[in-house]
């Protein structure tokens, strides 16, 4: 008989807490996130499917929030997709929300390698005579993914310099090939190697990567 009094003063103070009595005994759980991304890693520029459709919850998913860390939320919805730029490692996030606004996060990384650059030149004079100044210009290289860094030139005759632009005069007659190499931030090289002669004559011409 006590027994039965307990129950029934259980469920009359459900009633009046406007809850059911199946809620009060099972009480909601957060949901479940889970992450599918493809593909995880490879070069820049690198697209990415993310698929949160294997969260779980006692009851409704109602909100997928995603997150490129740190930054703000991105995309919405059960499925995303993101083309990373840069290298690096990149986190993304994934927080769901249930009916009740219980929430649980997850998190995914992202590998990104980096792209080497690519090297390319002018210059003033395909063939210069003894002592003509000629201006080395690599301002056409690039990096798909970062910055270029530094600029190196071997000209070949023993000597050397950096920068994007630069100029240079030989003294002795001969044929030179002029080395072009570049770095990024990532520390990645590219090459570039241009053979002319110095001698009496002059022109025009470049080279390219």
């Amino acid at each position: 008989m006590r027994r039965l009094l307990s129950i029934a003063g259980l469920a009359m103070a459900v009633a009046l807490s406007g809850c059911s009595l199946f809620d009060t005994l099972s009480p909601n759980s957060p949901p479940t996130a889970a992450i599918t991304a493809r593909p995880t890693e490879g070069r820049a520029p690198l697209h990415v499917e993310f698929d949160g459709s294997g969260s779980s919850d006692d009851g409704l998913i109602t909100e997928y929030l995603w997150t490129l860390v740190p930054s703000e939320a991105w995309a919405d919805g059960a499925r995303a997709e993101h083309t990373f730029e840069t290298s690096g490692i990149h986190p993304v996030r994934l927080k769901v929300v249930d009916e009740s606004g219980l929430a649980s996060e997850v998190e995914i990384l992202i590998t990104v390698e980096n792209t080497p650059p690519l090297a390319s030149c002018r210059f003033s004079s395909d063939s210069p005579v003894l002592g003509e100044w000629i201006l080395f210009d690599a301002s056409s290289s690039f990096d798909p993914d970062g910055t270029l860094i530094d600029f190196l030139w071997d000209f070949g005759d023993g000597t050397s310099t950096r920068g994007t632009r630069v100029g240079h005069a030989y003294t002795e007659i001969g044929v030179y090939s002029v080395r072009l190499t570049v770095v990024d931030n990532a520390g990645a090289t590219a090459s570039l190697v241009h053979t002319f002669t110095v001698h009496r004559g002059g022109g025009g011409g470049g080279c390219g990567g």
